[in-house]
């Protein structure tokens, strides 16, 4: 049983009759027991009891056997307490009788990290096993400059040219992998380009946890099975497309811990983190025995400060480097991506982060809500004529923002800017729709601090760009409601669409906004409602890209794409949270022609002061041969099945309620974002106010 004593010695290795020949490894040769750092028989003795009780083996070293070639045997060492050590033969047979005491050269001992050589005393030897009397000392040395770790249950597929090659997974390090790969009748081995680079995936169960390119190191010999030593190719992984604007990276004291466990070998990791953003972390591992792979996925990362865990997540190790310490030490700084995590984690996440850079933002932090009400009239956000719209249910508002600010549910956030317990800037966001949020309620006190409520809208876009990518957050686009007069939303969002200049980027749509007249419709006009299909959402679509080209229909879920699960799934989300949402589109028709799509939103009283998530949307097809009172008559139809009467109507086209009579109370513009290009939005606000929100100079913003 030839092989590299040094390989399957490792604690926790491999131990069953299969794993006993061992392919030679890269590493050098077991030097004499007179070679090396001098250890002492009771160091010894740790390190064998550490190595049964962790189930691992050793090698028993003899000379000359059958041909001169030397050989080494696997051997299970007993617990010892002094001079004497008994070990078992992992796989006992005739050839052990065989053995004579004074051809055993040697006995490897290895921790995983160092190797020690003995040159024992042998006291007995038979084919179960074999005893020694352990001498004063042995002589040890490093394993390698990287550490290998043993893996278990790690399938492997090694694909090449369109043929693939399955295994498994036995050892790896930072910068190479052990595979055991089953040639099976075909594919041949043969066939394998020993020249070109491999792709090697790595899964366990149903997850995938690493794939990338690999050249093959080295390839060992046999018909149905063949280990490999694969290099990796990829030092670091470009997880996302590039992003000028990127999260703000804190180094923090006291430093948080990154724990998980190692997908790949199952050893636990406790690493301090150097920095940390929204968007991912760096961590620190040590030069001999790092084992983080670029690529490799990370099922359930958690950040801890001061034993409290902030952030559970699903992780991606993206780049590795090596870094110079003082003193001459050599470490890995790895940085981990955040692909997905829980919405209450988001929260927390990005609220110690923005109070760590100011400690007057507040990410859905508590606030006295006798406080925000005081805030939201003395800055004329409840306006007189607001207010009287509300005053005959306001206990009934007041329960809703209750529940929205103090419960902090999962389908809203919240932004405040506060001073000594006095709130100065405010804004917050509902999820509306399945894959987008509504921006809204955004104010700022003209007393105390002049940026508030810029530094509030930074820190609502700092939270989308952070997150926005993590497919839990629903978050492919950014809406806002706003009148064209008020002079700040549309310097800031209809200034951000004309400087991204591409309406499949950042659109704005004018709306009519209208309350229902009570009086019947036109006589003798008839009109069918129905439930909308998706033939009607298509050409509705092809009506809206004629007309704007925008991202309303996109955003307000009224695409023939869109999924009705989605829907049902965020009814159900604010369900589960004690709110309310019904939404139904219809399609409204004159003998069989489309002449308008027609989608009620239904929500608590108060979500938005202004009923924009509880209200109807109309988009109307056909305003050659719809007539304004048809639409009408058909939109109280609506209500009234519903039970919802004093709704208002948002109309697009707005102009196709100008001049006729109706009345239509003002305009709104819906402005939509798509968030993958939040760059251009960033760069939009830094052209507006010739500086970051934050402070500093326009052109640093981007680290």
């Amino acid at each position: 049983m030839h092989g590299d004593p040094l390989e399957a010695s490792k604690p926790g290795g491999p131990s069953s009759p299969d794993s006993a020949a061992v392919e030679p490894s890269l590493i050098p040769a077991v030097p004499p027991p007179s070679e090396g750092k001098r250890v002492r028989r009771r160091d010894l003795l740790n390190l064998l009891n550490f190595i049964n009780f962790s189930q691992g083996l050793v090698f028993i070293c003899f000379k000359g056997l059958d041909r001169g070639e030397g050989a080494s045997f696997q051997a299970f060492p007993q617990p010892c307490v002094d001079d004497r050590l008994t070990c078992k033969w992992l796989n006992p047979g005739p050839r052990m009788s065989g053995l004579e005491p004074g051809d055993c050269e040697s006995i490897v001992i290895s921790d995983g990290h160092e190797y020690v050589t003995v040159k024992p005393e042998v006291l007995s030897l038979d084919s179960e096993g074999i005893a020694f009397r352990i001498p004063e000392s042995g002589c040890e040395k490093r394993l390698r400059s990287i550490d290998r770790c043993a893996c278990e249950g790690i399938a492997v597929r090694l694909v090449q040219y369109g043929l693939a090659f399955a295994g498994t997974l036995l050892d790896l390090s930072a910068v190479s992998f052990r595979v055991e790969i089953d040639g099976g009748p075909s594919p041949s081995f043969q066939w394998l380009n020993l020249a070109e680079p491999v792709t090697a995936l790595f899964s366990k169960g149903e997850s995938l946890i690493y794939s990338g390119e690999c050249a093959i190191a080295r390839m060992g010999r046999g018909r149905a099975r063949r280990e490999f030593v694969l290099n990796p190719k990829v030092g670091n992984v470009k997880r996302y497309s590039p992003r000028e604007t990127r999260g703000e990276r804190r180094v923090l004291s006291p430093a948080p811990v990154a724990r998980f466990v190692h997908p790949l070998t199952g050893a636990r990791m406790d690493l301090p983190v150097k920095d940390i953003s929204g968007m991912g972390i760096s961590v620190e591992e040590s030069f001999e025995r790092s084992i983080l792979l670029p690529g490799m996925t990370i099922p359930g990362l958690a950040i801890e400060i001061a034993n409290n865990s902030i952030v559970s997540c699903f992780a991606q190790v993206v780049y590795r480097s090596v870094v110079s310490l003082e003193g001459g030490h050599t470490a890995v700084r790895c940085g981990i991506a955040f692909l997905d995590m829980e919405s209450r984690d988001e929260v927390r996440l990005s609220a110690f982060l923005h109070q760590s850079f100011d400690e007057r933002l507040r990410v859905c932090g508590g606030i006295d809500m006798e406080e925000l009400w005081r805030f939201l009239f003395e800055t004329g956000f409840i306006y007189p004529s607001k207010y009287l719209s509300i005053e005959a249910r306001k206990e009934e508002f007041k329960r809703t923002y209750e529940r929205l600010y103090i419960d902090s549910p999962t389908i809203a956030r919240h932004f405040l800017f506060q001073d000594r317990g006095r709130l100065y800037g405010h804004m917050s966001m509902i999820r509306a729709y399945s894959n987008s949020w509504i921006l809204h309620h955004h104010a700022a006190s003209r007393d105390g601090y002049g940026m508030a409520g810029v530094k509030i809208l930074d820190e609502a876009g700092r939270f989308t760009n952070d997150f926005h990518l993590h497919p839990s957050a629903h978050m492919s686009y950014l809406m806002c409601y706003y009148r064209e007069e008020n002079r700040f939303p549309s310097r800031i969002f209809g200034g951000s669409a004309r400087s991204i200049a591409d309406p499949k980027g950042s659109s704005v749509d004018a709306l009519a906004y209208l309350r229902l007249p009570a009086e019947a419709g036109a006589e003798g006009e008839s009109y069918q409602l129905f439930p909308a299909r998706k033939e009607d959402l298509a050409e509705a679509r092809r009506f809206y890209e004629k007309a704007s080209g925008g991202l309303m229909l996109d955003a307000l879920d009224l695409t023939d794409d869109a999924l009705e699960e989605d829907d049902d799934a965020l009814t159900a989300e604010y369900e589960g949270q004690g709110f309310k949402r019904e939404r139904r589109v219809f399609s409204l028709k004159r003998a069989g022609r489309l002449q308008a799509i027609v989608a009620l939103t239904l929500s608590d009283l108060g979500i938005n002061l202004s009923s924009l998530t509880n209200c109807l949307h109309v988009i109307v097809v056909d305003g050659q041969e719809l007539k304004p009172e048809t639409l009408l008559s058909s939109l109280r139809a609506v209500l009234r099945n519903y039970g919802a009467e004093d709704l208002p109507a948002l109309v697009f086209p707005a102009a196709f309620l100008e001049g006729r009579g109706l009345p239509v109370e003002k305009q709104y513009i819906l402005w939509v974002l798509d968030t993958d290009r939040s760059d251009a939005y960033f760069n939009s606000l830094r052209h507006i106010f010739g500086r970051t929100p934050r402070g500093g100079e326009a052109s640093d913003s981007s680290g």
